[in-house]
């Protein structure tokens, strides 16, 4: 039976863990901060926008919602934020049966009152 040796098991770690984690930590840990950053900026807007008023039932807002996700590229764009009230944020569309029902009717709604193009 043949033995390989401790140091060939370690070079091969080493390669699949450089595959594994493209960009370093600390690089990630920045561009997440960059755009927190760039989110609690442009935030103040968003509220005002809406009236401090979620846009689907009216109640008072308590959450900020991204219209495309940020795992789909959605950026921090003002047109891609919405005000909603936590009911409506995590029971209708993040719980919901009609998540992109939701989407389309949230880009619906922000296109009728602020004339935005999606």
């Amino acid at each position: 039976m043949l033995r390989k040796s401790p140091l060939k098991i370690r070079s091969r770690l080493k390669a699949k863990s450089k595959l594994k984690a493209k960009t370093p930590l600390n690089q990630r840990s920045r561009r997440k901060m960059k755009y927190d950053a760039e989110l609690e900026r442009i935030k103040p807007a968003v509220k005002e926008r809406d009236g401090y008023r979620c846009i689907l039932c009216e109640r008072p807002y308590e959450e900020i919602h991204h219209i495309n996700y940020r795992s789909s590229a959605g950026g921090n764009e003002i047109k891609n934020l919405c005000c909603l009230c936590w009911h409506c944020h995590r029971i209708k569309i993040h719980q919901g049966k009609n998540p992109k029902e939701y989407k389309k009717l949230l880009q619906q709604i922000l296109s009728e009152r602020y004339g935005y193009e999606y």
